[in-house]
């Protein structure tokens, strides 16, 4: 091979036996195998052509001109010689396709070509002949307006089936809204589309349109489109049907539908240098197994796509300098390897292999599976987990599993009066009112807890480190906590309820794995309370834990912990978050309470003191709170068991009724499933957003934007709810109001991104429509609201 000039293209030819590198004059070659012999010389190109890129479909090789041209080639092997023999088959191209193309590139026994007719043509031949027959060329499927950007591409190639009125119909796609494509179109769309005909502009904003396998099971090839100022755009092949519902048959029996994705970077123009917009993968027995699409530019992430089941996945590379990836199989990389090409700081490029990253701590079980929603790596642990608290920097996990067993009427629930701490509080109701002596119709199933600890190096054995709590105790909090003077440990709050007419108990317990053996791990605090411990945590070098509604913070000292302050809540505190000395504390029933901690060095007294909290007359379980920042804005941010997330403000001095005493309400937003946990983390300098995991296994965040960006956002998403169908009639924006009714109205302060995102991938008509009604040029109102509809926060 050739290593001193550029290589536009390669692939395999003769069954596989040589290989070929395309360079911008002259193809070069090289033996499969070491033992076959010397290679073929190098071959010069015909007419002295000179190649911007290629593609290579054995025995067929087509070029890229650099004048906008392409020529089409087939390269067989001499039986006598070895020499590989090119010939030039661009005369028997249709004359349509021997001028001035967008964009060419082969798909096994098909040649799909990008023409600048009607605002970007996509046309597809199959090809037949070439090796010492005629080459004939039949086009299979045609679609115009690729420019435009149709939610779905039908061919405009009529068949016999087929009539007039589904070749018109056709043609109108680039019309229709992503959000509802079976939407009838109104008469002014028809109007303006038979008024535009033969209107070429906007046929160079298409760079390129490239077929790919991405998985053995699909229907059918995915389309893999680039249009400057647009995401990566891919269309999924789905069998075209019939009037009755019938499959089509045929060389090409396929349709294909856009399909919207959360990475919304926006493609730019080619800066000069060879580009291959898509590159294949195999797996190991050589069947596709997925694609790495690149864009002609840095500053966008590579994309990584596959599919399952017919099920599309796309999942971004690290970084955002990748500019070319292919396939490798070599002894250095694991399966499924591949070599890129990055672009440096300095403007240079620098090559890199990579292998597919594990979990360290997984062993054989920690491969991630890219075909999921979010690539994971899965550890089975034959039980229920509940909760989970990690600490980062030590590498520490902690889960507490739950296995349901049969309940056993001679085992106690909690300790025995003999080993009860607590056996001589009278206020302790221990047994109930009314005895029933026969036993139940059948068995109570309830759940029996455990806590697992372990380091990240060592996750495969999960479960060395364990203890077993008493029968009828479940966890209600867990958290990780590093006390001055006390081993970095878990705190631990569980509760024992075994019947409403019986007091609910609670323990809290301390555990640590600091010079411990693997095995059951005895806590090296605990406490037996009245109440069930529902949340516990850490603020500063103070320990917090709450017992109902009673909050207490202690500090340990002298080998125990003083109680330092108390806070009255509501009626029981669910979930609490700490920022410096403020504090936010989330309760079963009334909303969330804004303190702050207070500690005077002079007198000594320290004191939690009510800020402010949320409307009480407005019933709101709260699941868990937190906070959000934007430089200098607080936001505080609760999440009720309705899947609701709400956003507070705290507004000293205001008029009374709402900011001071009363939290200013935001927002109320409806996420669609309850979410029990959120993780504060910055995004970006001065932003920290919220991500947030749902009941239903969803991924949501919460993201602060500034004010422009926000009210072009909401200018934008009010166009979209008016102007555009959407499927079954639902309204996006009704659905995401919260019901239940409020004191005071609240402010719509949280928009939708999932919509926002639809507005990228919008056809280019009605994109224009809205940004006439903004008066806003298109491609400033693409760069400035893409960025908060990406997947891609840091």
């Amino acid at each position: 091979l050739e290593m001193a000039m550029s290589t536009v293209g390669a692939g395999s030819i003769c069954d596989g036996k040589v290989l070929v590198q395309l360079t911008p004059k002259s193809a070069f070659f090289m033996r499969a195998t070491p033992e076959a012999g010397a290679a073929p010389p190098s071959v010069p190109y015909p007419s002295k052509s000179s190649a911007s890129g290629g593609s290579v479909a054995d025995p067929f090789v087509l070029l890229r001109l650099e004048d906008k041209t392409i020529k089409l080639l087939t390269m067989t092997s001499a039986t006598n010689t070895g020499q590989v023999v090119v010939r030039d088959l661009t005369t028997q191209l249709p004359e349509e396709i021997r001028g001035e193309v967008l964009w060419a590139s082969l798909w096994k026994d098909l040649l799909v070509v990008l023409l600048p007719t009607q605002r970007g043509t996509v046309s597809v031949l199959q090809l037949h002949g070439g090796l010492g027959k005629p080459l004939t060329l039949r086009e299979v499927f045609r679609s115009p307006h690729l420019g435009d950007v149709p939610p779905v591409l039908r061919s405009i190639v009529q068949t016999e089936e087929e009539d007039e009125d589904a070749k018109f119909n056709a043609s109108l796609d680039y019309l229709r809204p992503i959000t509802d494509v079976c939407a009838t179109l109104p008469r002014s769309s028809v109007e303006v589309h038979l008024a535009r005909q033969g209107d070429e502009k906007g046929a160079a904003n298409v760079l390129s349109a490239e077929l790919v396998d991405v998985d053995p099971d699909d229907e059918g090839p995915t389309l893999v489109l680039l249009v400057k100022g647009r995401p990566i755009l891919f269309y999924r092949a789905m069998v075209a049907r019939g009037p009755q519902g019938e499959k089509s048959s045929g060389a090409f029996p396929y349709s294909f539908s856009l399909v919207e994705h959360d990475f919304l970077g926006l493609v730019m123009d080619f800066d000069g240098a060879p580009y291959r917009p898509v590159s294949p993968l195999q797996d190991a027995v050589g069947r596709p197994s997925g694609a790495v699409c690149c864009a002609p530019h840095s500053g966008l992430p590579a994309l990584w796509i596959g599919a399952k089941r017919n099920r599309f996945f796309i999942h971004p590379f690290p970084g955002k300098t990748y500019r070319g990836v292919a396939p490798l199989s070599a002894a250095c990389v694991a399966s499924g390897g591949f070599f890129s090409l990055l672009e440096s700081d300095s403007g240079g490029t620098v090559a890199q292999v990579s292998s597919p990253a594990t979990v360290e701590g997984l062993g054989s079980a920690g491969s991630f599976d890219l075909r999921q929603s979010i690539p994971c790596a899965r550890l089975s642990i034959k039980k229920k987990p509940s909760w989970m608290a990690t600490q980062g920097s030590e590498g520490l996990l902690g889960v507490a599993v739950s296995d349901m067993v049969v309940e056993l009427n001679d085992v106690p629930a909690g300790p025995g009066m003999e080993e009860d701490p607590l056996s001589e509080d009278w206020s302790i109701i221990r047994e109930a009112p009314v005895k029933v002596d026969a036993p139940p119709a059948m068995p109570r199933v309830h759940p029996r807890y455990e806590l697992w600890i372990e380091t990240s190096k060592e996750l495969s054995k999960l479960g060395r480190y364990h203890f077993s709590f008493d029968n009828e105790e479940a966890v209600l909090s867990m958290s990780w906590v590093n006390l001055p003077g006390f081993p970095l440990s878990l705190a631990v709050g569980t509760g024992v309820n075994t019947g409403e007419d019986l007091t609910c108990r609670g323990r809290l317990m301390l555990f640590t794995i600091k010079d411990k053996e693997p095995g059951i791990l005895p806590p090296v605090y605990q406490r037996s309370l009245r109440s069930p411990v529902t949340v516990v945590g850490q603020s500063g070098s103070n320990f917090i834990h709450a017992e109902g509604f009673k909050l207490y913070v202690e500090k340990w000292e002298n080998s125990s912990f003083n109680k330092l302050a108390l806070f009255d809540g509501s009626l029981c505190m669910t979930s609490m978050s700490n920022i410096k000395n403020f504090m936010l504390f989330g309760d079963l029933r009334k909303g969330v309470d804004f303190c702050q901690w207070k500690e005077e060095q002079s007198t000594g007294t320290r004191t939690i003191r009510r800020l402010s909290r949320s409307p009480p007359s407005m019933n709101m379980t709260v699941l868990a709170c937190e906070f959000v920042i934007h430089q200098k804005s607080l936001g505080l941010v609760a999440l009720d068991h309705k899947g609701n997330v709400h956003l507070y403000q705290y507004t000293p001095h205001s008029d009374g009724r709402e900011g001071d005493q009363i939290l200013r309400s935001c927002a109320t937003f409806a996420m669609g499933a309850p979410c029990r946990s959120a993780l504060r983390l910055q995004t970006e300098p001065g932003v920290q957003s919220l991500l947030m995991a749902s009941g239903t296994g969803e991924v949501f965040c919460c993201r602060p934007i500034d004010d422009q960006a926000y009210r072009t956002i909401t200018t934008l998403l009010g166009m979209l709810f008016t102007r555009l169908p959407f499927r079954c009639g639902l309204n996006p924006r009704a659905y995401r109001s919260d019901a239940q009714i409020h004191l005071l109205t609240p402010r719509k302060n949280i928009e939708d991104a999932v919509l926002l995102k639809s507005f990228a991938f919008l056809s280019q008509p009605l994109q224009n429509s809205i940004a006439e009604k903004m008066r806003l040029p298109l491609p400033a109102l693409m760069r400035a609201t893409v960025p908060y509809g990406s997947n891609v926060l840091g």
